[in-house]
């Protein structure tokens, strides 16, 4: 039996890069501000903190006073600086070299700030891989931090305490397993009940007597009713006063314990994330047949331990949006040189928007945003170097086993899709850095459940059955049938409503959607042809420029309309510096919901400063209607916009049309 149970707090406080700014300020004043006072009001309580990066800069830029508070408890001893990737990406997600770059990036950056060398790491999101160990150990790190439900995974067989050695290819580093049961007890259960608990563990050895919650500096204060909990009622002061006040509990730090007790032994942990993520990682029906094994076996721990849920690496799959993102970044690595390129690509592999739980995450259209606005900022110095008009280039992109073609110039780069219809999967407007692309397909969640079973008025921590934000939101649980990207084509024998394309109450012919075509990069000009299975054109297709021309060759074509759908990445639907106008007459806001006929079709964003004008010289039918997803957040789910949907319906002419798009920068 132990003579004191070791305890260690450790907080973990990340804003993502491209986050909005009064999202920093606000979490500021309900968290980091609040939590890191309260701390100092007590020097013999040790803290063991981890800032990220994008975090740490907007710290310095605006709340510089903040580095002051946190450096005088870095002198006195009270606060253990934890270090981590930069930018905060999976490890899992990025090349190695990337993965050494950003942890060494951190090192720098905390020790000129503040004069300290981080030994520990914090790994985002736990996402653990035994191979992770050997790049960790090349960049110096001497510990890190996973779940407790990591270790029963691997078939230990009680709730772990103390810390591990994780080797791989004969390096290693020290692993702490972060208590399960504390994440859901602090701050929402009663003080005594969090100090019963702790209090189990003097049952271990004197080593394995080592606590340690871990958890989101986010929950002290800015999560759904902490705030008062946390502060008005004193939850946290509370907490801090009884565990100084019991002579069988030792507040300590990582660096403490390492120099002071025994590691429990060899750890080789299977591929896992925290317990929640990889039910996340999961399609919702199988994260349905996942909690009812959960709930079949609640009483048999000596079962549960095994029943995990997927690999994080499964939102590539599951979110098209995710692995356009990733092959992009990865692209773009792949092609990295200089270190201004470098800066952009770190930035970019911050892990936020590249999957979707009880966060936004990818659904949030600014993140995604920010990560193209560094893939297209860093590959533009890329084109630079290359000192050519155009890059033609036919390549797997996307890790599907078939190749994409590629058309770039210094103003437009776009990625198409011959085995999919030619289907456009990225736009990059460079001059503005947008991937006009960066749109969103509307699929099944595993919380949707919730709009029919009823949610609650108002949520209490994030684990909370979610709040329902606003009504009706059943009417907009609408799943596509493909995935929402431009140029793909339709074929109706009837017009379809603007009303009709919002709620996909029109004949979709997944077949011909999808179509698998031939293709051939022209030699003289930037362009591609595209031919069927019968090796008849189909669709010609140029950039010039600002300009992408395309004709479409409808001889063979046999229904009554030939539509064009464009899915635009427009970020707000009722601002008023991003308007339609058809034949010069405003059509309407992004959001629109809009029908006309004519030959131009116009969108302006005043504030990311472009404009696209769509142009044939024949007459087409104009559908315009908005997207929204139903999403989840910390606070609740509710509606959120994510594109302009545009289908251009011509006319069956049993010929050629035309149809051109031209970009300007304002």
């Amino acid at each position: 039996m132990a003579r004191k149970v070791k305890f260690i707090l450790c907080l973990h406080s990340h804003q993502p890069v491209g986050n909005f700014d009064y999202v920093f300020e606000n979490v500021y004043k309900e968290s980091y501000l609040p939590f890191l006072k309260e701390f100092e009001k007590y020097p013999d309580f040790p803290v063991s903190l981890h800032y990220s990066g994008p975090l740490l800069e907007w710290l310095e830029e605006k709340k510089p006073e903040y580095f002051d508070w946190l450096n005088s408890l870095v002198k006195r001893g009270q606060a253990e600086i934890i270090g981590g990737a930069f930018y905060e990406p999976i490890l899992s997600l990025i090349k190695s070299e990337d993965r050494i770059t950003q942890i060494q990036y951190m090192k720098n950056y905390i020790k000129e700030k503040f004069n300290y060398s981080p030994g520990g790491f914090w790994l985002a999101e736990r996402v653990w891989e035994q191979g992770l160990v050997y790049d960790l150990a090349k960049a110096g790190v001497k510990f890190t931090m996973v779940d407790h439900t990591h270790f029963l995974y691997a078939g230990f067989d009680k709730v772990p305490a103390g810390y591990y050695v994780a080797e791989d290819r004969g390096k290693f580093v020290y692993v702490f397993p972060l208590n399960e049961d504390l994440r859901y007890l602090i701050p929402f259960k009663p003080v005594d009940e969090v100090i019963d608990y702790l209090k189990t563990f003097l049952e271990r050895e004197e080593d394995e007597a080592i606590v340690v919650y871990g958890d989101d500096g986010e929950k002290f204060g800015s999560w759904p009713g902490t705030y008062n909990l946390i502060y008005k009622e004193k939850w946290l002061s509370n907490f801090i006063e009884r565990c100084l006040e019991e002579d069988w509990l030792e507040i300590t730090t990582f660096e403490k314990v390492l120099a002071d007790y025994s590691p429990q032994g060899l750890c080789y942990l299977p591929d896992a994330s925290y317990r929640e993520m990889m039910e996340w990682a999961l399609y919702p029906d199988d994260q349905d047949i996942l909690e009812k094994l959960y709930k079949k076996f609640e009483n048999n721990p000596e079962i549960t331990r095994f029943i995990r849920g997927g690999s994080y690496r499964n939102f590539r799959k599951k979110y098209i949006e995710s692995l356009i993102m990733y092959s992009r970044m990865i692209d773009f690595s792949n092609n990295c040189q200089t270190d201004e390129q470098k800066k952009y690509l770190l930035k970019s592999q911050c892990n936020c928007a590249y999957w979707h739980g009880v966060f936004g995450g990818i659904y949030l259209p600014h993140l995604r945003n920010a990560v193209f606005e560094n893939i297209i900022k860093g590959e533009n110095l890329h084109f630079e170097q290359l000192g050519v008009e155009v890059v033609k280039e036919e390549k797997d992109i996307n890790f599907d086993g078939k190749n994409e073609v590629i058309l770039w110039n210094r103003f437009l780069k776009l990625i198409f899709e011959p085995h999919n219809g030619g289907r456009l999967i990225s736009l990059d407007l460079i001059p503005v850095a947008t991937n006009i692309q960066s749109t969103f397909t509307r699929q099944k969640e595993f919380y949707h459940r919730y709009v029919f079973e009823g949610g609650k008025k108002e949520m209490v921590g994030v684990h909370d059955v979610p709040a329902l934000k606003e009504s009706n939101l059943e009417n907009y649980l609408i799943y596509d049938k493909y995935k929402r990207l431009s140029f793909i084509e339709h074929r109706f024998e009837t017009l379809p409503s603007a009303r009709d394309i919002e709620f996909l109450n029109f004949k979709i012919d997944k077949k011909f959607i999808e179509r698998k075509l031939n293709y051939r990069i022209c030699k003289k000009k930037a362009g591609i042809e595209f031919f069927n299975f019968k090796n008849q054109l189909e669709k010609r297709l140029e950039l010039n420029g600002k300009e992408v021309f395309v004709e479409y060759n409808l001889e063979e074509f046999t229904s009554r309309y030939f539509a064009v759908e464009f899915n635009l990445f427009t970020l707000s639907p009722d601002a008023p510096d991003k308007i339609f106008k058809l034949n010069g007459e405003f059509a309407g806001n992004a959001g629109t919901l809009f029908e006309g006929e004519g030959n131009n079709l116009s969108f302006t964003d005043e504030w990311r400063k472009f404009s696209i004008d769509f142009y044939s010289n024949h007459k087409f039918y104009v559908r315009i209607a908005p997207l929204y997803t139903v999403t989840l957040s910390e606070s609740g789910i509710e509606r959120l916009f994510q594109n302009s949907t545009v289908f251009l319906i011509f006319e069956n002419n049993k010929d050629k049309i035309d149809l051109s798009l031209t970009f300007d920068f304002i």
